[in-house]
């Protein structure tokens, strides 16, 4: 509604009081000056649409293939989620992949982007204006690999470049690998097109005064804080990642055809994958739960049962004394029985006196 139409405000004193009556203008003047003020006042009044208020696009690129195990984090969460073939991305999704596993991204341009094993990236920015057929991506490479198939850009206000903890990279129109050696050392290769390569400050700054630009068949290494270093002929590393590339980019024909149909496809996979999601949270918030602990003035301890002590009998006391003798007191030895003789029979046994060397005997002494 224009509001500024339904008033009823009487113009004339105000054009009086601005206007001098000279020379018969006054008329004149006044229409020229309500007419400004009328204008302004429908500006004023007159709802603007925010710019906030524009229709967006919430997504801008499909998962569009995956093998072993890879798990997104949506921006501003803490939780590591299973994907799905076909599920859209939006800015600020997280994306790691495992050992021996491998994803694809379609973006809406038709540009493709796939992350190889044990890397991570971040879609930084991802946007799309259909009206002006521009598309606007920034990914930052964490660690690992990343392969880019980059259509070439139709509009002029497109870009895509890609973010390392040392280099930024952009592109326009290219095949290139990223690869995060360490967090100190970025390896960037051309296949096609071009890419100007430039190094980061200690702010994270691109250091655009040592930029280079390499070309199709060229590699450069970027070390932390360091400009980008000369360019070299692609070595055997980078030379044997063309086989992905040509393979790559012949998946991208069928897909870029296809695209449409995707674009559909992913409302309905986004729907799905989020009541998968609902569930795995629920599952895992019911695990971290720990029963109640009562406070410790409402716990009440049961005495622990007293086991009854039994009085030893005398006969097994007088045996322990037999077994085990007190201290003090030696143990008897135990008798020792000669060969040949039988313990228990009742013989008298005669000891022969020792023998003495003849001449030697002492007589038998005397009785009284």
């Amino acid at each position: 509604m224009d509001y500024a139409l339904d008033l009823e405000f009487d113009f004339a004193p105000i054009c009086d009081a601005l206007i001098p009556n000279k020379g018969g203008c006054r008329l004149a003047m006044r229409e020229k000056v309500s007419f400004f003020v009328l204008l302004l006042l429908v500006l004023f009044l007159h709802p603007q649409p925010s710019p906030c208020a524009q229709p967006s696009v919430p997504f801008s690129a499909t998962l569009i293939d995956f093998e072993g195990q890879v798990l997104i984090q949506k921006g501003g969460q803490n939780l590591w989620l299973p994907v799905e073939k076909d599920m859209p991305l939006e800015q600020g999704d997280h994306l790691k992949t495992g050992a021996k596993g491998f994803a694809e991204i379609l973006v809406d341009d038709g540009s493709q982007i796939r992350l190889e094993e044990n890397s991570e990236i971040t879609l930084s920015e991802l946007s799309a204006d259909f009206q002006t057929k521009s598309i606007t991506a920034s990914v930052y490479l964490w660690f690992g690999r990343m392969l880019s198939n980059i259509s070439r850009l139709a509009h002029s206000r497109s870009r895509f470049e890609v973010q390392t903890p040392t280099v930024v990279a952009g592109v326009r129109g290219t095949d290139f690998v990223v690869e995060v050696v360490d967090t100190k050392q970025t390896d960037v290769g051309v296949f096609d097109g071009e890419v100007a390569v430039a190094g980061l400050d200690r702010q994270k700054r691109a250091m655009r005064e040592s930029e280079i630009l390499l070309g199709k068949g060229f590699q450069s290494s970027v070390f932390r804080n360091k400009p980008p270093a000369p360019p070299v002929q692609l070595r055997e590393r980078m030379l044997s990642l063309a086989p992905q590339f040509e393979l790559l980019k012949n998946k991208g024909v069928d897909r870029r055809r296809e695209l449409p149909k995707t674009i559909e496809r992913r409302k309905a996979v986004h729907q799905e994958t989020l009541n998968k999601w609902r569930k795995i949270k629920t599952e895992r918030s019911n695990q971290m739960k720990k029963p109640e602990i009562a406070p410790p003035e409402s716990r009440k301890t049961e005495p622990k049962p007293r086991m009854e002590q039994k009085t030893p009998s005398r006969d097994l006391m007088e045996n322990r004394d037999k077994i085990h003798p007190k201290d003090g007191v030696e143990p008897k030895e135990k008798p020792q029985f000669k060969p040949g003789v039988d313990p228990l029979e009742k013989t008298d046994v005669i000891t022969k006196p020792p023998t003495q060397p003849p001449g030697k005997s002492k007589p038998p002494a005397e009785q009284p």
